[in-house]
């Protein structure tokens, strides 16, 4: 064999001696896998063997003890000789199964509720009572109601509808008192304000007919708002143009209706001029005497809360007479401020002597056609004939009373609904805020895995019902009591070892043994082959390694 021919062979040798290593490695490592495999099928082994099935006990009609798997319907379905569960969520809501739910929100009350259950008496053969019939406070209500709509729209007769103004101009008092100031109105709109106090004299308080009585019962005196005093004379009234016209008996009419008391006339409301004392008394250059003058002069005053309020028109008149005697001294230009205040005092009293007419007629149009629209009252009997069918069977019917109470609420009727005194049945919710129910799909109802998982978890406990007086026949409420309780410490729930499960577990453990001693057997045969191999790929690489090294030593010598 030559040189080139040795290296190769001898690479060849060496790459195979690579490969077999590195496969008996893997082989190596698939063995140990198969302990972790030994170890796992032995865990599903031992966790088998501590499986257990809930078991639900009970007792037939004639006593014999009866045990079957535990489930929502085990627990919670009606039989004779049984102890009452219920499924309690986190919610606090008893799960019931589709039919009960069902049964329930076909129902209006307990009776309709027991009924499907086919517990009561068969209808026509209870006994006939008299109730109050629930349908008769719902029609007074609604009576009530509509009365009341009907009783707001009651025409009014002081809304302004009913009522119209005459024009002062049509007023008798009004034309005597324009007639018998215009002298003296047109002589102070010339410049003489002592005429104008003729006719402010003989609106104050005029009480008297005659010359010999004016002049007795004169002088008066009066307080202006700001408390200064004004003195009336008789010469006011009988040297006036008024009472030398023959018209003093006429403004005596005038004055006693300014100066009633019992029917108060009150100065001309004014928007613009209630204003104008409020910018003075806000207006921080604004002297006390200007202020004052303004008051004197304006149809409102201060009183003593600070509030603006309308003179009357009697003290309307002493403040002008006031100021109409005293304008000098007050400061008071005549043409630029006095004549404007008469002018506004001449509207001011045809506004006064305004009247409010009732429009009787069209009042009653209106209330006759109103009182047409009464609603009329119910025609509903207050008692009305019920039979009252009684529970046959005490026992299935008190279970189903319970089972109605722990989801409806201590109420026969059903909340949401009418009672028979018109008003709508409520109850305390769950503290969530949800129904005292919920529904169980028929599949987890019947599952025993499911509720197992979910009495281990904890996400269902369990309410049994305990009746505080066992020996009273149950009527609802009062005799029993849903209690929360611990599964664990129920008598009637037991547990068992799961044999099926035990079974089958071993019969996969030992086929898993069985699977990996074969596996393992394969295993050692593989490497025994790969040792053979290699010891004979070793031999064979020191041989070819020998016959290079002899050759290079013989070039080596044949060329040294």
């Amino acid at each position: 064999m030559g040189l080139s021919a040795s290296q190769a062979r001898l690479l060849s040798i060496t790459s195979r001696l690579s490969d077999n290593e590195l496969r008996s490695q893997t082989i190596t490592t698939a063995k140990m896998s198969l302990s972790s495999r030994t170890t796992e099928a032995s865990a599903a082994y031992m966790d088998a063997l501590s499986s257990t099935n809930l078991l639900f006990t009970t007792y037939d009609s004639a006593g014999n003890k009866v045990t079957e798997k535990l489930t929502g319907t085990s627990l919670s379905q009606y039989a004779p000789l049984k102890n009452q569960y219920g499924l309690i969520n986190q919610n606090n809501q008893i799960l019931v199964s589709e039919l009960d739910a069902t049964n329930y929100e076909n129902s209006a009350n307990l009776e309709e509720f027991l009924d499907k259950y086919g517990v009561l008496q068969p209808e026509g053969s209870g006994s006939i009572v008299e109730v109050k019939n629930p349908e008769y406070d719902v029609a007074w209500e609604e009576y009530n109601k509509e009365y009341g709509e009907w009783k707001a729209k009651e025409p009014n007769k002081y809304d302004e509808k009913y009522w119209y103004e005459t024009t002062s101009t049509d007023d008798e008092l009004y034309r005597k008192f324009r007639a018998a100031s215009q002298s003296c109105y047109n002589n102070a709109l010339g410049g003489s304000a002592g005429c104008y106090l003729h006719v402010l004299a003989h609106l104050i308080d005029l009480e008297c007919d005659g010359d010999d009585a004016l002049a007795s019962a004169y002088p008066k005196n009066y307080k202006t708002t700001l408390d200064q005093d004004i003195t009336i004379n008789a010469f006011h009234i009988n040297g006036s143009a008024i009472n030398g016209a023959g018209m003093s008996d006429d403004m005596v009419e005038v004055s006693q209706a300014v100066c009633d008391t019992s029917d108060v006339i009150y100065a001309a409301e004014n928007d613009e001029i209630k204003q104008k004392l409020i910018d003075i008394l806000n207006d921080p250059d604004a002297t006390q005497e200007d202020i004052n003058n303004e008051i004197l002069m304006n149809n409102y005053y201060v009183d003593d809360s600070g509030e603006i309020q309308l003179k009357t028109l009697k003290q309307k008149c002493i403040d002008m007479f006031y100021v109409l005697s005293n304008y000098n001294t007050l400061g008071l230009d005549y043409d630029s401020v006095l004549i404007p205040l008469l002018e506004t005092f001449q509207d001011d009293m045809e506004q006064a002597f305004t009247k409010e007419v009732f429009d009787k007629d069209l009042y009653e149009d209106d209330y006759n056609a109103w009182l047409e629209e009464e609603p009329d009252k119910p025609d509903v009997a207050y008692y009305i004939e019920k039979e009252v069918r009684e529970i046959i069977d005490k026992d299935k019917g008190q279970w189903y009373v319970n089972l109605w109470h722990r989801m409806n609420g201590e109420s026969d009727i059903k909340v949401g609904t009418t009672d028979e005194n018109g008003n709508v049945v409520t109850d305390d919710k769950t503290s969530s805020g949800l129904p005292r129910y919920k529904v169980l799909e028929d599949g987890l109802m019947n599952s025993p895995e499911w509720l197992q998982y979910a009495l281990n978890n904890g996400t269902i406990t369990l309410e049994r019902v305990d009746f505080t007086d066992p020996t009273e026949e149950g009527t609802g409420l009062a005799d029993c009591t849903w209690n929360s309780i611990i599964w664990t410490s129920s008598t009637d729930i037991t547990e068992e070892e799961n044999e099926a499960a035990v079974a089958a577990a071993e019969v996969q453990y030992e086929q898993a043994l069985r699977d990996i001693e074969a596996k393992d057997k394969q295993y050692d045969n593989q490497l025994k082959i790969l040792d053979t191999e290699h010891n004979a790929l070793q031999t064979e690489y020191d041989s070819v390694k020998s016959v290079i090294e002899k050759t290079i030593e013989r070039n080596l010598k044949l060329y040294s």
